[in-house]
């Protein structure tokens, strides 16, 4: 990252035990065979004509060219393995580094790694991670002595059809396919621009404007143009899909985070989609989409850790006895500043932003406690994300939810909806399985909106199957979606499962129902989500 930061053609990390001792390599940064440490390190030391800035930064000129280089840069290093560590970065050209450069560097939050004794790393790779890539905005952005005014844009791209290609040739050829974009990008983007990869097939390019922003655009399409050339020759070219998301600095975003949001905000609106550009610049509603994104993601952090949720209860009726036999804790926020969020907006936040599982974890405990104190032992349903299912927490999270309640598991439902992902099948049928031994019963919810309803069915260990209100909500005007609900509560009691209707709202939907051998259901017909605790009596 120092290479291009400053920009140079050699970095060494320099170590010496003492003043007296011979210095040695501990890593470098750039193709320097047979160079001489020892000339180099005495070369800068003796130089007239020098600069200075802050953290102990240091520039000058050699008096004789050493190994080739002329100009020198040295930064001091804390290094954990006793004596002195120091950055000494070197140029060929006989010119002095410029102020600038210096301030960057002076700026720049360096480490070393310890070495082992006496040995030395190389680092002749790309620089990798979103790390590195936040150290050199920040220090772009924010360091002291440079303008807030100096543009710059931020390029993220993403190399489609990356899962395709490691399925039918294998992760090696893959890794060196992406290694040959990297080259390939590092040749297109021009010194100073800063090239990072960031895993797989992800990068960033950042690209100081001066005073053209079309610049960006115009380096993006050389991009995709140079990648796609000869895409057809599996020689010759990538068989990739490049997306290029960016935004400029002051322009787009006044700060790091909110540049690499917004570039990554534009990447995510074109990524995967074949027809139309493959670039693109983040627009207003874009940057307003995100902001908000990021807005409600930070409350809801708080909102986690504050525990700052609450839960309504939805009634479900026997169709058989028209009597309540269960209630569904339904999680509501009331966002400060906002007002009451509609569900599916926030609890998707919260799976994208990975805190869903807290989320949950939140609504089993204080929904079996709840429902333990209630008069009559009614049954409790709880939604829960099947998106952690792959952690293999879940189960115990349920468990320890019923220990700590008291709760009996035979009173406990828990629904997962067939709109979500169930991520590894050997994981999801490991954790559905502890969670029935439990004694807890397992509902399909959403049903038919999805894609794999057949699939879940025949897969995983459900009781009972929730179908979605777009079905009821037809009932009785439109004949193919009784044709279709028929058929398929047919098929639910073939598999020894039982049915849940949700949005059930009209005396005749409940007719169809009933008459079709649907053993319960939801709706406004019966009573709408409310706070207050459940207190039904038999009668």
């Amino acid at each position: 990252m120092t290479m291009q930061l400053l920009p140079c053609e050699t970095v060494f990390v320099v170590g010496q035990a003492d003043a007296k001792a011979k210095p040695g390599v501990l890593a470098v940064a750039g193709d320097v065979p047979g160079a001489d440490i020892g000339a180099l390190v005495a070369g800068f030391k003796g130089s007239t004509d020098q600069l200075a800035a802050e953290n102990g930064v240091k520039a000058g000129l050699f008096a004789h060219a050493i190994d080739g280089f002329q100009a020198w840069v040295t930064r001091p290093l804390q290094h954990d393995g006793g004596g002195t560590a120091f950055l000494l970065c070197l140029n060929r050209p006989r010119q002095l580094f410029e102020s600038s450069a210096l301030t960057r560097l002076a700026t720049l939050q360096a480490s070393t790694d310890p070495m082992p004794k006496g040995g030395r790393k190389a680092h002749t790779g790309p620089p990798s991670g979103i790390a590195a890539l936040t150290r050199y905005l920040d220090t772009r952005i924010t360091a002291t002595g440079i303008s807030d005014t100096a543009p710059l844009a931020l390029l993220r791209l993403d190399l489609g059809r990356i899962g395709p290609i490691n399925d039918s040739d294998g992760w090696p050829v893959s890794d060196a396919l992406i290694e040959g974009a990297y080259a390939l990008l590092r040749e297109i983007a021009p010194n100073p621009c800063f090239t990072v990869h960031l895993g797989g097939g992800s990068f960033a390019v950042v690209v100081p404007l001066e005073r053209d922003v079309e610049k960006a655009e115009a380096l993006g399409s050389a991009i995709i143009a140079r990648m796609n050339e000869g895409k057809d020759n599996p020689d010759n070219g990538f068989p990739f899909e490049p997306y290029i998301g960016w935004a400029a600095y002051p322009f787009d975003a006044p700060d790091t985070d909110t540049l690499t949001g917004f570039a990554n905000a534009a990447l995510a609106r074109i990524r995967g989609v074949r027809a139309g550009p493959c670039i693109n610049r983040v627009a207003p509603e874009i940057a307003h989409a995100h902001a908000d994104q990021m807005g409600m993601e930070a409350d809801l952090r708080k909102a986690v850790a504050g525990g700052d949720f609450t839960i309504n209860w939805l009634p479900v009726l026997e169709t058989s006895t028209e009597r309540v036999i269960a209630f569904e804790a339904l999680v509501r926020w009331n966002r400060p500043g906002h007002g009451e969020i509609d569900p599916s907006f926030f609890l998707t936040c919260a799976e994208n932003a990975g805190l869903i599982e807290d989320i949950d974890r939140w609504v089993l405990h204080d929904a079996c406690r709840q429902a333990k104190a209630w008069k009559k032992p009614l049954g409790l349903s709880i939604n829960v994300s099947p998106c952690w299912l792959d952690t293999e927490r879940v189960a115990s999270s349920i468990g320890e939810a019923l220990q700590k309640s008291g709760l009996d598991p035979e009173r406990l439902r828990i629904e997962l909806s067939e709109r979500r992902s169930f991520g590894s099948a050997d994981s999801a049928r490991k954790e559905l399985a502890r969670i029935r031994g439990m004694g807890v019963r397992l509902t399909l919810d959403d049903f038919g909106t999805g894609f794999g309803a057949l699939e879940r069915l025949t897969n995983y260990p459900f009781d009972q199957v929730k179908l979605d209100r777009m079905f009821v909500n037809r009932l009785g005007t439109d004949s193919r979606v009784e044709t279709v609900l028929r058929s398929t509560l047919y098929m639910i009691h073939s598999l020894n499962m039982t049915c849940c209707a949700e949005g059930v709202e009209t005396e005749e939907q409940l007719g169809f129902l009933d008459a079709h051998g649907c053993e319960e259901i939801q709706g406004f017909l019966i009573g709408r989500p409310t706070i207050q605790l459940p207190d039904y009596q038999d009668d």
